[in-house]
């Protein structure tokens, strides 16, 4: 028996529900399909445990997205900044 899920894309980003949903696949099958509005997910275990963990998974990974946009500057800076280093001690010699 499949389990449908919908879950509006104002909500859930593409990178979130493929992420969970690839981490869901060593305990079930599941399909993902879309409309103009929302995410459409079926998987075939329909047991309670199975269902908590891909919402564990949407809300890990709505996280991570969030910390990912925030810290991207940061993150684009630090690397900018080592890779600036690297190329000034290898034009030093």
């Amino acid at each position: 028996m499949q389990t449908e899920f919908r879950f509006p894309k104002a909500t859930y980003s593409e990178w979130v529900i493929r992420n969970s949903l690839y981490w869901m696949s060593s305990q079930t099958e599941w399909t993902l399909d879309h409309n103009l509005e929302e995410w459409v997910v079926c998987i075939t275990n329909s047991e309670f445990e199975c269902k908590a963990q891909l919402h564990r998974y949407l809300n890990d990974y709505s996280l991570r997205e969030k910390i990912m946009l925030k810290t991207s500057p940061i993150r684009d800076a630090i690397t900018f900044n080592v890779l600036s280093n690297i190329e000034n001690k290898l034009n030093a010699k």
